[in-house]
């Protein structure tokens, strides 16, 4: 699976620049595949620090009890001209099971995929999926899928 990611990864990075990006709020609000509990989901993207990557600090909460709150690195791809973006993000954080599944322990890491459009007012939308791992750290290890519809405004 990692090499699938590294080659998407490197197809993205030649395909189309990332670009300077503003401080952004994103909300979520999605469905955990295989759990039939709704999802809300807040970023905060931060300015970029270093290349194009911005600090991103995320939480979650869920109507089965469950949350997470994580910190990691986000970058996004942009189409030209076209408002298209493509966004991945890489999380680690804590997550708080509830009644949801056991993930295995409290640390979580969380990769999020986000394809959307921008409107001339920086306004975005689109939609996104995320996995939450704990990568080996605990057993069991089952891994959380979610998917979701996002809006984000620009902070600046």
């Amino acid at each position: 699976m990692s090499n699938i990611r590294a080659a998407v990864l490197a197809l993205l990075c030649f395909s189309f620049p990332a670009a300077a990006e503003s401080p952004r709020v994103i909300g979520s609000l999605g469905q955990q595949i295989d759990l039939s509990s709704t999802e809300a989901y807040l970023r905060y993207l931060g300015s970029p620090v270093f290349w194009k990557f911005q600090p991103v600090l995320g939480v979650s909460g869920t109507a089965n009890g469950s949350g997470w709150a994580g910190v990691g690195a986000a970058t996004t791809w942009r189409l030209h001209d076209a408002g298209v973006f493509l966004r991945t993000s890489t999380m680690v954080g804590v997550q708080r099971r509830g009644s949801g599944p056991n993930l295995g322990g409290p640390i979580q890491f969380r990769s999020a995929l986000d394809l959307g459009v921008q409107r001339p007012s920086g306004v975005e939308y689109g939609v996104g999926a995320d996995h939450r791992s704990n990568a080996g750290l605990y057993k069991p290890n089952p891994g959380l899928n979610s998917v979701y519809l996002f809006a984000s405004i620009p902070l600046e």
